[in-house]
């Protein structure tokens, strides 16, 4: 009977769920698994330092959809990585860390670099878990990227004991876990919707704001019908910027303070009440602005729940 190893369990796993980007720091014991990743068609990128490589697979993350994956060693490695898990859970930028760790029959015994990784990869991520035996491996990974990309996207984090690395199984015993499916669509109230444009409709200085949010839904065609046949004047966020040119003629982040003080209807299309726009509080809104808020959830179909804030 043919024989795989873990890291190449881990590899096509990873593969089928269509993820196509690795970047890690390779070292005990996870070089395999980097070498596994390439046969497989993964492409590695070899970084100098865990945080940048959790930054750069979170960036793939919200650029494509599909999780980055970042490979690291244990202990120093791994926790190197938790600031980029951190800016990605907060951000929701779907990535994968796969962390290499002590043997599985040197827990608790003071293994090299032992930490308790899965552990601290809970504050930080919305999946955390250590692989319990080689078959299980496919089924972790589709959970891990499942969990990643729906809901608000984030980090998910698998850690690999090092003997698993090079542990082999029969193949026939791995069973193949095919690609999760795309995030379910969920629509907002149609009396909530309704609500909505009654408010706006009664706006004698309505705003929108884009946000990041509508960015990652590629939401850009919509927004733009919306603010040419009603005329809405826009302010983009940093990371909202381009969804609309900024020189159209309805931008006003050059009057960005002005726009906000004498806004009385606020749309917020993909965007959070955060220190960026001042968490929403005078004084820089008016005490009796009203929000309507519209979160995205990643690409088209996108879903999208609206809340009306008074």
């Amino acid at each position: 009977m043919e024989e795989i190893t873990g890291a190449q369990i881990i590899a096509e796993a990873l593969k089928a769920q269509n993820l196509e980007y690795m970047f890690g720091i390779v070292g005990v014991p996870v070089i395999e698994v980097a070498m596994a990743a390439q046969a497989a068609g993964i492409k590695y990128v070899g970084m100098r330092n865990e945080q940048a490589a959790c930054y750069a697979a979170s960036a793939v993350g919200y650029l494509t959809g599909r999780p980055g994956v970042c490979l690291v060693v244990s202990g120093p490695g791994l926790i190197h990585a938790l600031g980029g898990m951190a800016n990605a859970n907060m951000n929701c930028w779907p990535v994968i860390v796969v962390g290499g760790s002590s043997d599985q029959n040197q827990d608790t015994m003071g293994a090299f670099q032992e930490f308790p990784q899965v552990e601290a990869c809970r504050l930080y991520s919305k999946f955390s878990a250590r692989l319990s035996s080689l078959e299980a491996i496919p089924s972790v990974i589709e959970k891990a990227v499942r969990s990643s990309i729906y809901g608000r996207p984030g980090a998910c984090y698998v850690d690999i004991p090092g003997d698993m690395v090079n542990g082999r199984v029969e193949r026939a015993k791995v069973k193949v876990v095919s690609c999760c499916l795309p995030p379910p669509v969920a629509m907002a109230e149609p009396q909530a919707i309704a609500q909505a444009v009654s408010v706006l409709k009664k706006a004698m200085r309505p705003l929108l704001i884009i946000g990041k949010g509508a960015a990652y839904a590629r939401a850009e065609s919509k927004i733009l019908d919306l603010v040419n046949l009603c005329g809405f004047p826009f302010l983009p966020t940093p990371m909202g910027k381009g969804v609309v040119p900024d020189n159209h003629p309805n931008c006003v982040a050059a009057a960005r303070s002005r726009a906000l003080q004498q806004a009385d209807v606020i749309l917020l299309l993909g965007a959070r009440l955060n220190w960026i726009l001042h968490f929403g509080l005078p004084p820089r809104f008016q005490p009796n602005v009203k929000f309507i808020q519209v979160k995205y959830l990643p690409y088209p179909p996108f879903s999208y729940w609206l809340t009306i804030i008074e």
